[in-house]
Formats: structure tokens, sequence, C-alpha cells
């Protein structure tokens, strides 16, 4: 049934005028300003996807719809005007670019001819307390010191009671005057002069310990010079294959590590103990084992000796880094230190204590393959050397030959002392020898071409080549960061350019090709410099270092001021 055919007819007729109206409105036959608004939508049908309707125009709030005919069509909407549009934001502020706005062109390699640039682990070293062979001016300052130590100037006439006080003393010297300390220990000195150069409780009628004494073998014994007129001193020799000799010799190591304490700052340790002047050497001639003293338990120090002595420097001292004496007759104790034992952290070098004597590698080159095995050793551990003494004029042993052999063999340090006539007696072709030693031996850095450039507003594009001119590597963990620096010199940012593991593989002839974008932080507008500076990681606490470019123009802090940007 049509629900409006129930009601009354006074009431149809006015429902029937009203869709009329309606309809004409809808027909555009209305000229009135108010409109009436659109009826709802109807309700989505479940499972069907709808457009939601649009929300409400800012400013119009909704009015409720007036009730029409289910049958009635919606009418449309007064078209209502357009809301002012809010204005945009305005767009964040950008940050300057970085622009270059002055280049260093200061910067230029000096000629080793004339390069007298201190840095450390290169160059001649401070020889013991003697004056510098090689005087300043026509060598760098140096910036390590080395010294030797008799066994008994550190232990006493009852094992255990040490005097340490001048080896600490002579460290702590070393650092005040800006120098890393190297040392070694000897257990006997030249030979007949029957001086004993251990503590008095291995040798002795009425002082050596019952260790020392029979039934067991003596720890020290007398051996006798060639015959000669008149007759010589006897040699007082330690009995190396002692266990008592070999223990006391660890706790004397173990007592100057504990009185150094902080030994990060050593520049390197002599694995000493044995042989003459500790240098792993002893004359078949002047020390003889006879079958006489053979039979009293003493012999000449076997291989598993030798390894013994250089382990137990090792294992007290196993972060610092050691050298280890070159005579071919230590081939075994060689093969130990350097390719068998696992204890120290850093490679073991090598050492030489007879620079400048001719043939003297002999020993290794005319066996290939032995040679072969220490040749590039150079590359991972330094050549530690000191001088065979010398005077001038000499065939066999001269500053010529000193030199050829620090190119030759990659030599990194060179002690200036233990020459025999001061340098004023060398002639002028021997002084320049001299001073190129010092000049030469070891790393030497200096840039090619360089170049910053602004990739973009955020970003510079650093392009640079790093040449060691040097004969060696750099050894210790040194390193290089791009620095960007303001006006009163302090760090801003830094990038890290080589690694210390990369800086170390930078060998003579094998540069180091670097491209790498840099995105600094956000900083205030103003002038910054880029600098290229050494940093030593980790920083060493007692000492402050300094690795300078081997460069003129350089800075005041040894760094490399490239360009000045501006922001």
């Amino acid at each position: 049934m049509n629900p409006l055919s129930t009601l009354h007819p006074a009431r149809m007729a006015r429902l029937s005028a009203l869709a009329a109206a309606l309809l004409a409105s809808a027909c555009g036959g209305s000229d009135t300003n108010t409109a009436e608004p659109p009826a709802p939508a109807p309700a989505p049908i479940p499972g069907n996807a709808t457009t939601p309707a649009p929300a409400p125009q800012p400013g119009s709030p909704p009015v409720a719809p007036s009730p029409t005919s289910p049958s009635a069509p919606a009418p449309a909407p007064f078209p209502t005007p357009s809301p002012t549009p809010a204005p945009s934001p305005a767009p964040a502020p950008t940050s300057p670019a970085w622009t270059v706005v002055s280049v260093n062109t200061t910067l230029a390699p000096l000629p080793i001819a004339s390069d007298l640039t201190p840095n450390p682990g290169r160059g001649y070293h401070r020889w013991r307390a003697n004056p510098a062979a090689v005087p300043l001016g026509d060598s760098a300052p140096p910036l390590a010191a080395f010294q030797r130590y008799r066994w008994n100037e550190l232990e006493g006439a009852t094992p255990g009671q040490y005097t340490l006080s001048s080896l600490v003393a002579a460290r702590d010297a070393a650092r005040a005057a800006g120098q890393q300390f190297a040392f070694r220990l000897q257990a006997m000195r030249g030979y007949g002069t029957e001086t004993l150069d251990v503590p008095t409780y291995l040798y002795g009628a009425g002082t050596a310990r019952p260790e020392c004494t029979a039934p067991n073998p003596a720890c020290v014994w007398a051996a006798p010079m060639p015959t000669t007129v008149p007759p010589t001193p006897p040699t007082l020799v330690p009995n190396w294959n002692h266990p008592y000799v070999l223990a006391r010799m660890q706790a004397l190591l173990q007592a100057v590590a504990a009185a150094l304490g902080d030994t990060s700052d050593l520049a390197w340790i002599d694995v000493g103990l044995y042989g003459q002047y500790g240098e792993w050497a002893q004359s078949s001639t002047n020390v003889v084992y006879t079958p006489a003293v053979q039979a009293q338990g003493i012999e000449a120090a076997t291989n598993a000796t030798k390894r013994s002595i250089a382990q137990m420097h090792f294992y007290v001292f196993p972060h610092a880094q050691h050298a280890m004496f070159i005579p071919y007759s230590n081939l075994d104790a060689l093969q130990y230190g350097l390719f068998q034992q696992t204890t120290t952290t850093l490679p073991v070098g090598l050492r030489w204590d007879c620079l400048a004597q001719a043939g003297y590698m002999n020993q290794w080159t005319n066996r290939p393959a032995d040679w072969a095995l220490i040749a590039d050793r150079w590359k991972t551990a330094p050549w530690v050397a000191e001088f065979c003494p010398f005077g001038p004029g000499s065939a066999q042993t001269n500053a010529a030959t000193a030199l050829q052999q620090v190119r030759d063999f990659h030599v990194s340090t060179v002690g200036n002392g233990n020459l025999n006539a001061p340098w004023a007696s060398f002639s002028a072709s021997e002084q320049a020898d001299l001073a190129a030693v010092g000049r030469e031996a070891g790393y030497r850095f200096a840039l090619g071409p360089v170049s910053v450039t602004a990739l973009s507003a955020t970003t510079v594009q650093l392009q640079l080549r790093v040449d060691n001119t040097g004969n060696a590597p750099l050894y210790a963990p040194w390193q290089l960061q791009a620095q960007l620096r303001n006006a009163s010199g302090q760090v801003m940012d830094q990038q890290v350019l080589l690694s210390a593991a990369q800086a170390r593989g930078v060998l003579p002839g094998q540069p180091a090709q670097i491209s790498t974008p840099w995105t600094p932080p956000s900083l205030p507008a103003g002038d910054y410099t880029v600098h290229l500076a050494w940093v030593r990681q980790p920083t060493l606490a007692a000492l402050p270092q300094t690795l300078r470019w081997n460069m003129a123009g350089i800075e005041a802090d040894g760094s490399a001021r490239l360009v000045t940007l501006r922001r």
C-alpha cells in the first residue's frame, strides 16, 4: 500500500505543493541565495567498498538536512565560495655551501740532501751517553735514546736485590727530552779482562749460591785466552745452559718490567743477555769449550737455550718492539723469534751491531735460501743498527759502506756514536756520508698531487697521493687524518684517510692513492682550513709525539695545510 494514500486530503495537497517547489528549486527555478544542504549519502552496503564523503569545508559548519520524500531526488547544493587558501610555509633556510677560497701553494717535498726533519722511529738515535758522533746541524735531533746495562749493575750480591733506579732515570730523562727509550741487558762484555758482569751470587768462592757450586756445574767459568806474551787474564763467561742462570735472567727481566711500569713508549728492546755485550755472538777463538770444560757441565749455548733467552724477553714484554741480533749462527733462534713464536703482538725486528763493515752481510747473502727468510723482514719490522767502530780513512769499515748498507738493507735507525775518532777528523766526503746515513734511514712522507673540490653544498672531495720517499716503512701505529680546523686551530671534524695498518703498508716507491668524499657537520658560517695530520693511535700517555711531513711549508704541528674553505 502506498503510505501517502492514507493521509488526509488537505495534508496530501500541502505535501504535493511542497514537492513541486522542491523540484523547481532543483531545476534552478529559485533565485534565493540560501541553498539547501544535500541529503545525507546512503549508508554503504555491507561488504562493498565506498569512497568516504568529503569532510566539511573549514569555516562552513554543517547544516542539518531538511526532510525529503524518500522518492524525491537529492537537491544539488548551491556553490559556496572557496575559502582563501592558507599561505604555504616558507622554505627552511639552507646552510651556506662550502667553497674553496684559497690554496696553500707553499707545500713542496724536501730534497733528501738537506732534509733534517725530526721524526720518531727513524734516522739517528742517541747511542748511550756518548756525545753525538754526527753533530746537530748535520743530523736531525734524535727522538730515541739507547742504553745498555750490565747484569750486576741492576742486581746485587743477593738474588732479588735489585737497583734499577739508573735504568728508570734514563727512561725518564729520555721522556723529558721528547725521546723514546731503548735498552739491552748484557751478561758479559770484552775478552781477557777477568771482569765479572753478573752478580757475585753466581760466581766466586764463598759468594756463589749452592746452585752454582759442586756437585752442580758452575754458573760462570773462566775461559783462558789464547797464549799471549805477557799472559792475558781469562774471560769470565756465564754457563749459558745452566737452569739457575736462565731462571735468574728471567727474574731480572721481570724486575725491569715492574720498575718501568708503562712500557708503551719504549722504542724497542734488544733481545740481549747472551754473548759478548749481549749481542748474540761469542768468539770461538777466545772462548773454547774443550772436552775438559764440557766434562764440568759447561758447553756452548744450545739452540734450546737461545730460544729460551729470546722467549723470556717476549714473555716479559709481549707488547714491545723487539729486535734480534743477526749473526748467522743464530739462524735457529731467528726462525723461532721471527716466524714461530706467538707471544709478541708486534713483528720482531732485526739488530745489526756492525754497520759499516764491508761484507758483513755476506754471511746471509751468500746463503740465498736462508737469506730469503729475512730479506723482506724490513717491510713489517725495523732494522736497528750501530756502527762497527772506525776512524777516518779506513778501507774495510767506513762511512761510505755504512750509507750503502742503510740503502741496501732498508735500515730505519742507527746509533749516533761508537766511532773511533771525533767528527772534525773525518774528511768532507766521510762527513757527508755520515750525515746522509741519518737523513736516509727510515721512512719519509710527502704529498703528491692534491685537490679539494666541492661536490655539493655539504660535501667536499679529497684527492691526494701519499709518497714514501725514504727507504723503509712506518712501523708504529699512526693514522692519517683529514682535519677541519676553525680560525683558532680547533679540530671541528676529522676523517681517517689511512688506518694504521694502511699507513704501515705505504712502502718506498708504492704510494697510496686516496679519493674520498667528506661531509663535515653543519658549522657556523666562516673560514675553516683543511689539514692532513698524522695522529698516533693510541696516543702515548707519557710521551707526546709529532710525525711531520718531509715537506717545506708544513705547520708547526707537522701537519700540511691544504686549503681554506668558507661556509
